[in-house]
């Protein structure tokens, strides 16, 4: 049985998931009860769960905080179970930073006939994903920081896209669990590039504002959403807040389409990467970050069919080896890179173009 500690204010939440556990997964869920992050700390401490759900606007101790103390003291797989709203939207992004793994947006109407199935097929899937998920200690922002300093300044070692011609590259980039995390790692150490990036992200609709903002801190770069008919310009990071997956026309500028989720996910990089290879061809650089399952795959065998390049991120270093495995065991990946050795590409890449 899965031990589950529940983090949230609302006792309708509370009474919801219960309710769902003992009707659709009996005998496989028993849930600890915390009403805010003073709590739920103590809790993680005394019930010893195997997962725990964080809400994030709580009284006495926010999930934000509650995240941080939990990933000091004994690390959990914490998923974060919050609404959607502008003000909560940086503090779900900072406890990603924080060690949380994984947000899913909390519905609006908890009384919908829909909400039953909602979470079946999102909260209770990432519970038994995430049931028995190795986590690592997290050190406090202080800790990090001065680490950060006092380390030997990595040596240079990026490796150069050969490009048939003189025009710049065009970057993409598709993640979902453990995304947010990566993302910010490797654009808070890119320098201006000379080439855009354009990131897939699989994370709820509602927190997509606030996961650009939140990226916009950390980088250097711009942080933009891809606009209809625009082309992407150098040195602009792009994310997508459109519930359609991302293509280009022609002319190699934004388009969208309307088809259907792929593996329930809307947009896909699986579209993406394949209009990517057949507009830009060789000039496509498609990097696959951690994530579940296999998005992405299918998209890469065209940008290798068109000359381009597929690098993959590391076992060692992904939160879920999903996505990256998919394309690896395809035959289809240039480089497997680690996430520094993966910024020191893109550092580079801009020195030749």
């Amino acid at each position: 049985m899965i031990k589950v500690l529940l983090v949230d204010d609302s006792p309708i939440v509370h009474r919801l998931l219960e309710t769902v556990a003992q009707k659709h997964f009996p005998g496989q869920y028993h849930f600890v009860h915390a009403t805010n992050g003073e709590e739920g700390v103590k809790q993680s401490l005394q019930e010893n769960p195997d997962l725990i759900i964080m809400d994030i606007e709580m009284p006495v101790m926010d999930g934000l905080a509650a995240t941080r103390h939990i990933m000091q003291q004994n690390p959990k797989p914490i998923i974060v179970f919050s609404a959607a709203t502008t003000k909560i939207a940086n503090l779900v992004m900072l406890s990603l930073e924080a060690g949380a793994v994984d947000v899913i947006e909390k519905p609006n109407d908890l009384s919908s006939t829909e909400v039953e199935n909602y979470l079946r097929q999102t909260l209770f899937q990432r519970m038994k994903i995430f049931y028995g998920f190795k986590v690592i200690k997290r050190f406090n922002p202080e800790t990090v920081q001065r680490l950060a300093i006092e380390q030997e300044k990595l040596k240079h070692i990026a490796e150069k896209k050969k490009a048939s011609s003189h025009t710049y590259p065009i970057v993409g980039i598709a993640s979902s669990t453990g995304g947010p995390q990566t993302l910010k790692r490797i654009l808070s150490q890119l320098r201006k590039t000379s080439y855009p990036i354009i990131i897939i992200q699989h994370i709820p609709r509602g927190f997509i504002e606030g996961f650009r903002e939140w990226l916009l801190k950390a980088t250097q770069l711009e942080c933009d959403f891809a606009r209809e008919n625009t082309l992407p310009q150098p040195g602009v990071v792009y994310v997508v807040n459109e519930d359609k997956h991302l293509s280009f026309n022609t002319r190699g500028e934004f388009s969208f389409i309307e088809k259907p989720p792929i593996f329930g996910i809307r947009p896909a990089a699986d579209y993406f990467f394949d209009a990517l290879g057949e507009v830009y061809k060789e000039r496509a650089i498609g990097i696959v970050l951690t994530g579940m399952g296999e998005d992405g795959c299918k998209g890469a065998e065209k940008i290798k069919a068109k000359g381009g390049t597929i690098i993959a991120e590391a076992e060692e270093d992904c939160i879920v080896f999903g996505m990256p495995k998919a394309v690896i065991e395809a035959n289809l990946v240039d480089k497997v890179m680690k996430i520094d050795e993966i910024v020191n590409f893109l550092n580079g890449l801009s020195q030749h173009f």
